[in-house]
């Protein structure tokens, strides 16, 4: 099945029109069409959140009366709408963060079968190699929470399960997640780009600090307000990037644009220099990326999550059919793109 739906993409990505339709077909959601039918409420032709919209304060003056939200919870969303970002210092317990990084240190001497990582230098996932971690190979595990419960209460902690659930006006999936030893050293990105749902801008990220970042250990880069910016679009039609369909070149172009047009508006790139236990929450657009490394040797054990409201799917439950299941934390759901459980 996998292999027909590689096979049919790579016979229509050239008609780039054609591909825009099929995809939008394939990937049809009643919610995502209910905000093209308002898009002159959101910045972006894609929707977005409530949040996004234009009516705003008034929604939230709403929502603050019904539901009797807090003075600081409406201080948080008033930050995410402007900045595009929120930051709980000292959230998530020591001991458990503790608790993590002993399995992350144990992975050399056994690791769950199947457990893959990826990197800037490596094509697609590979097996678990700990040899090839080191800051120049950018390495991440990815989606460990499928085998531990601990990885899994630090994603799925109540304070961020709950600022999820008021920005997405649903209960929180957790569909991928990256383990950092060190700096990633990625480029400035927004992650409509690579994490791809079927409601492009509901999606939000989490930036979880295992231990304290030094300056030069590559700590996270950001643009605030950045998730305000015009669309970029990839072959005119799309907010998601295609290497196969759009080619190394227009991901540079965008790349580019990213930096470009935070000079234009005169946007000074923030940094984010955590305490273990804090932790930072990004809409989709924010563009953000890896400071360069110049602390040679020096870790940045985090963890990072994506998440989409109940109701949106991931892309891969479209081309990988086998990785369509859910799984259950709870009362919560979780997805992964590259594993399976019994």
């Amino acid at each position: 099945m996998r292999s027909i739906i590689y096979r049919l993409k790579r016979l229509i990505q050239g008609n780039h029109f054609l591909y825009r339709v099929l995809f939008n077909l394939a990937t049809f959601n009643v919610d995502y069409c209910k905000q093209l039918l308002s898009t002159k409420s959101y910045p972006s032709r894609f929707g977005g959140m409530w949040t996004d919209r234009s009516d705003f304060p008034d929604k939230l003056h709403l929502k603050q009366q019904r539901l009797g939200l807090s003075q600081q919870e409406c201080d948080d969303l008033h930050q995410w709408r402007k900045d595009g970002y929120v930051i709980f210092e000292n959230l998530i317990s020591h001991d458990l963060i503790d608790q993590l990084v002993q399995e992350l240190e144990g992975l050399p001497q056994g690791h769950p079968q199947g457990l893959l990582m990826t990197g800037a230098k490596l094509e697609g996932p590979q097996p678990y190699a700990p040899e090839l971690i080191t800051p120049a190979n950018s390495i991440r595990i990815v989606d460990y929470y499928v085998f531990s419960e601990t990885a899994r209460r630090i994603l799925l902690d109540s304070k961020i399960v709950n600022f999820m659930k008021m920005v997405f006006e649903a209960d929180p999936i957790l569909t991928q997640s990256l383990n950092f030893q060190y700096g990633s050293g990625q480029p400035i990105h927004q992650d409509t780009a690579y994490v791809i749902t079927n409601s492009p801008q509901k999606l939000a990220a989490v930036w979880i600090a295992l231990e304290d970042v030094q300056p030069g250990a590559g700590e996270l880069a950001y643009y605030p307000g950045s998730h305000h910016w015009d669309d970029f679009l990839f072959s005119k039609y799309f907010k998601h990037f295609d290497e196969e369909r759009d080619g190394k070149e227009q991901e540079k172009i965008w790349l580019d644009w990213l930096n470009e047009e935070a000079d234009r508006r005169g946007i000074k790139k923030a940094t984010f220099l955590p305490r273990k236990g804090d932790v930072l929450l990004w809409h989709a657009s924010l563009a953000h990326g890896g400071s360069p490394i110049t602390a040679q040797g020096v870790t940045r054990k985090s963890l990072v999550g994506h998440y989409c409201p109940q109701g949106v799917r991931p892309l891969y439950h479209y081309y990988k059919p086998g990785q369509r299941k859910f799984y259950r934390h709870g009362s919560l759901q979780y997805s992964s793109a590259y594993y399976t459980r019994p």
